[in-house]
């Protein structure tokens, strides 16, 4: 393969899967990732999109990863090799060990989406565009068409022409050049139908019919017939553009194919000027959109794209306000052709001097792109999108020698532009502002990153004396119900631990926390800020122990706000308290040893509660059903345990999470020896217990047994809803009041102090010694059910009629002194709440 087609391949794959990547840092991550598919795997998945930055090679499979949450693939339905899972990549935060550099990236590569829509992920063939709800058009591997059947999918393969060729690999793969023609025109073949089952999965049996002559046979085609196109596919354009896009696809990662020879550039530039320029290409049908789009993905080729300048300029014309099509989903699809060659054709890392020199040569070109930023009518419709993208490409062209400072000077005058249109922190005045701050002159128009991020976070709460910061647009009622939240979680993370001594190594005594207000402030300003992406739930960055994420709402994903932040404050908790070393370096990330212990406790912990344990949460139940709809057999307990990010995708969360429930309500024993074991910097007895536990026959009957229990009543499980007593409703403001009402509920002598500052929320903590009566003290089983049984009865529950100090006081306790004769145990206990400010 020559270099030329290695570099161009490492970005082609942008328009390819009509994705978008954001982007990614070299870093541990912690929710399911995939090596970028179809790159020479022979899968015939669609390969996972890249991004390549100013100075870099292409990114992908051989570097940084791509998108992080679950490789979606031929089916648009698989999460990781495991299949379907009730998950998506907005229900996980990702997580990495450091976060990248955030002196300016360049914007990503075009893709659809509006404000208020995620951007499509790399390598997903994605399913309806904004705004097709319900019309049969999908947006996919051969771009917009009309959605075929699943019946009539299922038996197009082995469907003939008239001609009687039938439409399969064994039939296509002797055909002469002229033959391929005349097969992709039979009215039986059609681009959504058996073509589409036939050539996008690679098969050695098509390189063949992907020969020069084959490619050239089929542009002639093209060139021929396009003159008399009617806007229709009567002469069956959409079939021989689908053609020759799938064979640019597979010239991405097959070396078979090798479409830069003069000849067929020849051919193919031919094929798309005398199309471009036939009398109906423009007329406002659907099945014009589709053909431009793939037009464009053939034109994005390299010694194609310089010459594309003039169709580019007419696709963004049909986004004009006096457009018919303007509005039309399908002919965004066109634009996001015309965006990405103009992606292609800039970066750097393409190395196109004749795309950029022509670009620097044509101002009216540059313009097409500029008018962007006063096409308001483009809002709240679904190719708002298209407004986005034109201006960051337009932004682009700063990259471009000879131009780049009245490019950059001009973007300041487009802050002004598009604050007018669409108003000031939306998506296009953003991407100009995330240039501004690349291309470093955000000073100048009061953009740059703190002070968009001071825009952004306008509050700061801090608590307990700031171990925990949160930075926030949120009103201060929402982010103390995620602190009192966390509460929970930590004290009955102290209980199953029996010590509050942090690692000896670990450095983080203070949780960071970024909430955005909204998905779409997300989605705009995260990767600006920080360097990171966004398609996922969050971002927790391990190293500095900072969290990032935003307010959802059921649209958004149904995993509330306040079970996202418990289940990755216990990351927090897992990583200071009891996983050593640094995340994802060293033996204990090894194989994904931890995997299932780590991503399993979090989503235990996140149903705990004040003074009921830690109860089995409906969506983990809920999940398990899903996942077994249809007769698919459950995990089992060791496949849980040794589960992967890569091989299981999230499926496994679901299992860890009840798994741990399980042993918390049968044998907490065991999660506590677990705990021993990572604290004691001993993975080969870690492994051992894995090993044991997935090896017992009779626990996966209990496991088995246990869930059927709960899947019987899962409406009725628990879900996180944490309520607090409002601060001002507290009745003591100070510890000696405290220490006083629970003495006299408990008649225990507890020592009782104040704990934060001035700025905080006060709180008291209050400590002693308590006896439990045992039931078995043989068993460590039922002295730690015994004992947790006695703290919530004696000081949980008796001091809650005592005072509203009390009602949102959590519990934990050390290790357990059974007395000689067997009959009781004692244990230091800690005790905190609020207190009146």
């Amino acid at each position: 393969m020559s270099r030329s087609r290695s570099v161009r391949n490492g970005l082609l794959v942008a328009v390819l899967s009509a994705s978008l990547t954001l982007p990614m840092a070299p870093t541990a991550q912690a929710v399911p990732h995939s090596a970028a598919a179809g790159a020479g795997s022979g899968t015939g998945a669609l390969p996972a999109a890249t991004a390549t930055w100013p100075g870099s090679g292409a990114v992908g499979a051989s570097g940084w990863s791509g998108w992080s949450g679950g490789s979606i693939g031929a089916s648009g339905t698989g999460v990781g090799s495991s299949g379907l899972s009730a998950r998506g990549s907005l229900d996980e935060v990702r997580r990495i060990a450091q976060a990248p550099a955030t002196t300016g990236r360049p914007a990503p590569a075009p893709a659809p989406g509006s404000d208020d829509l995620p951007r499509s992920r790399p390598g997903e063939l994605l399913g309806e565009l904004p705004g097709t709800g319900g019309s049969g058009l999908e947006f996919g591997a051969t771009g917009l068409h009309s959605r075929p059947s699943a019946a009539a999918l299922r038996g197009s393969a082995f469907r003939a022409g008239r001609a009687g060729v039938p439409c399969t690999a064994d039939a296509v793969t002797d055909l002469t050049p002229r033959g391929l023609a005349d097969f992709l025109t039979q009215p039986d073949v059609t681009a959504d139908g058996c073509l589409r089952a036939l050539i996008w999965s690679w098969d050695p049996r098509l390189a063949p019919v992907m020969s020069d002559a084959h490619i050239q046979a089929v542009a002639d085609r093209i060139t021929a017939v396009a003159p008399q196109h009617d806007g229709t596919d009567k002469a069956h354009l959409s079939e021989l553009w689908t053609y020759l896009h799938a064979a640019v696809h597979h010239d991405f990662s097959r070396p078979e194919i090798d479409l830069t020879d003069e000849a067929t550039l020849t051919s193919l530039r031919d094929a798309i000027s005398v199309y471009a320029d036939s009398a109906h290409t423009f007329d406002p049908t659907r099945n014009n959109a589709f053909i431009l789009r793939e037009a464009l993905v053939v034109g994005s080729a390299p010694g194609l794209r310089q010459h594309q300048l003039p169709l580019i300029k007419k696709v963004l014309a049909t986004m004009a306000p006096d457009a018919r099509t303007a509005t039309d989903p399908a002919w965004g699809g066109a634009a996001l052709g015309a965006l990405t060659v103009n992606y292609l054709g800039v970066n750097p890392g393409n190395q196109d001097t004749a795309f950029r020199a022509a670009v620097a040569a044509d101002p009216s070109y540059r313009a097409a792109f500029r008018a962007f930023s006063g096409y308001a009518h483009l809002k709240g419709t679904p190719n708002a999108w298209v407004a986005r993208d034109a201006l960051s490409e337009y932004g682009r062209f700063g990259q471009i020698d000879g131009i780049k400072d009245a490019v950059v000077t001009d973007l300041g005058h487009l802050l002004d532009a598009t604050d007018a249109a669409f108003g000031d922190y939306r998506a296009p005045w953003a991407v100009v502002a995330a240039w501004l701050n690349y291309y470093g002159m955000c000073e100048r128009d009061n953009v740059c990153a703190p002070q968009i991020e001071d825009r952004l976070f306008p509050r700061t709460y801090r608590y307990d004396s700031g171990a925990i910061q949160v930075r926030t647009a949120l009103p201060r009622a929402e982010v103390d119900r995620l602190y009192y939240a966390g509460k929970q979680v930590k004290a009955q993370f102290f209980r199953v631990l029996g010590t509050t001594r942090p690692l000896p190594d670990d450095q983080n005594s203070t949780l960071t926390v970024h909430v955005y207000a909204n998905k779409a402030d997300y989605e705009l300003f995260h990767p600006l800020l920080t360097g990171l992406p966004t398609d996922n739930g969050g971002i927790y960055v391990e190293g500095s122990a900072t969290l990032y994420t935003f307010q959802r709402t059921a649209q958004d994903t149904p995993l509330t706000l306040e079970e996202l932040f418990r289940h990755e404050y216990v990351h927090y908790l897992n990583g200071r308290w009891a996983v050593p070393g640094t995340y994802g370096d060293g033996n204990w990330y090894d194989g994904d040893r931890t995997t299932a212990m780590d991503e399993g406790t979090a989503e235990f912990f996140d149903g705990a509660t004040r003074d009921d344990g830690i109860e089995v949460r409906r969506s983990l139940v809920r999940g398990i059903v899903q996942d077994t709809a249809g007769g698919r057999p459950r995990m089992t307990v060791a496949q849980m345990l040794h589960a992967t990010y890569d091989g299981d995708g999230f499926r496994f969360y679901d299992y860890a999470g009840t798994f741990f429930e399980f042993l918390w309500a049968e044998h907490p024993s065991l999660i506590r020896l677990m705990y021993r074991h990572l604290r004691a910097n001993d993975p080969a007895r870690f492994d051992a217990w894995r090993a044991d536990i997935g090896a017992d026959v009779a626990l996966q009957r209990q496991y088995d047994a246990f869930l059927d229990r709960n899947i019987a009543h899962v409406a009725e499980l628990y879900q996180p809803d944490t309520a607090f007593v409002p601060n001002a409703s507290l009745r003591y403001a100070n510890a000696g009041g405290v220490a006083a009402a629970f003495a006299e509920a408990t008649r225990l002598a507890p020592s009782c102090r104040r704990t934060g500052d001035q700025d905080d929320l006060p709180r008291f903590v209050c400590a002693g010694r308590i006896t439990a009566d045992l039931s078995d003290s043989r068993s460590a089983d039922q002295v730690f059910k015994d004992m947790s049984e006695t703290v919530d009865r004696t000081l949980l529950d008796r001091t809650a009629r005592a005072a509203s100090n009390f009602t949102d006081m959590n519990c934990f306790f050390g290790p357990v002194e059974v007395w000689p004769g067997g009959e009781s145990g004692s244990a230091h206990y800690t005790c905190e709440g609020p207190l009146r400010q």
